[in-house]
């Protein structure tokens, strides 16, 4: 009798630490799945803050946003049959970029802005 009760306490205790480590696994995949959908979150807010960012800068066209400016010999043909001379025309090159809090995810934008520019002549 005394070796049923310590097969019994055997098995108890195998089914006991079978069930533990089901319990933590499950446990782990949990933790797993919130991270991942947090990570999703926090990339999706930092893109939506970025290119808020891009298009006010787009509005605005500061010299702070403007990574680079170039002003062009001859504006595009759409401009060429009537402007001649009295239109000046620039390409702006316009970066955005944003970091979570974290600093772990990164998004930015970048744009290619035509400008034109009434050239006043003399009086």
């Amino acid at each position: 009798m005394t070796v049923h009760r310590g097969m019994v306490l055997i098995m108890a205790m195998v089914f006991l630490l079978v069930m533990s480590l089901l319990i933590s696994a499950m446990l782990l995949v949990s933790q797993l799945s919130h991270k991942t959908a947090y990570a999703g979150q926090q990339q999706l807010q930092t893109t939506q803050e970025a290119l808020a960012q891009h298009s006010a800068a787009l509005n605005t066209l500061s010299e702070a946003a403007v990574a680079s400016k170039r002003t062009m010999t001859t504006c595009p043909a759409s401009y060429a049959a009537w402007s001649g001379g009295a239109i000046q025309c620039e390409i702006v090159q316009v970066d955005t970029a944003a970091y979570s809090d974290s600093k772990l995810f990164y998004a930015g934008y970048s744009s290619l802005v035509l400008k034109t520019t009434l050239i006043q002549e003399p009086d």
